[in-house]
């Protein structure tokens, strides 16, 4: 469905609208307007019941990797209404690959080198890399990530045509059957924030992008 424009706040002006010119005549110069674009009315509905998005029970690792050589995990544990956060923390791509045993990123000038022609790309697989590394042994985890490829190369429906990046994914592919780990992928739209009402998804990969951004400050 086409994305709307959702409104929770003043009362006056709570609801849904189909256009960004609906929503901004409505929100304009309103004190305490709370409004976000989301992707569906079903969403936009959720919100205005003060429901929103909420992680459902399981195990969930939001990754996220920038250009900097940042990255940034958060593995949360959703038991019942209860959520607990398992490990969190932003790395380099270095501290993450090196001695991770993928020949092609053996050493420091190699990673570096793969980090200034893949850019963010290295960054976000070495997240997934990461967050595989974390998940409890035997585990049922779903990554959460930002950029599509994570998924699409894991899951077979992306080619991977780069030698680097080829690598990277078997050995992440090689660490779901080493851990016993059980996989499934989820792709989040990144830098969206939960403006008008809840959205655990988006609330925990923007934690991942600021662990990131830390560890690629720290980089260089």
């Amino acid at each position: 469905m086409a994305k709307v424009y959702v409104v929770t706040a003043p009362e006056t002006i709570r609801g849904i609208y189909r256009t960004w010119a609906e929503c901004e005549a409505k929100v304009k110069g309103v004190r305490g307007a709370r409004y976000q674009a989301v992707a569906s009315e079903e969403l936009a509905e959720a919100m205005l019941r003060g429901e929103g998005t909420a992680l459902t029970r399981g195990l969930w690792a939001f990754v996220d990797g920038n250009h900097l050589g940042g990255v940034g995990v958060v593995i949360v544990q959703k038991v019942d209404d209860e959520e607990t956060v398992l490990e969190q923390g932003g790395f380099t791509v270095v501290e993450v690959l090196a001695g991770a045993g993928i020949r092609e990123l053996a050493s420091t000038k190699a990673i570096n080198a793969a980090l200034g022609r893949l850019r963010n790309i290295l960054s976000e697989l070495a997240a997934l890399y990461l967050a595989l590394t974390l998940s409890p042994e035997g585990a049922t985890v779903t990554i959460v990530h930002d950029y599509e490829g994570v998924g699409a190369w894991m899951e077979g429906r992306w080619k991977t045509k780069d030698a680097t990046v080829a690598a990277l994914v078997d050995a992440c592919r090689a660490l779901v059957t080493r851990r016993r780990l059980t996989a499934a992928y989820r792709h989040q739209r990144g830098h969206q924030s939960a403006w008008a009402g809840r959205d655990d998804f988006a609330h925990y990969n923007g934690k991942a992008d600021a662990l990131a951004a830390e560890a690629g400050e720290r980089f260089w």
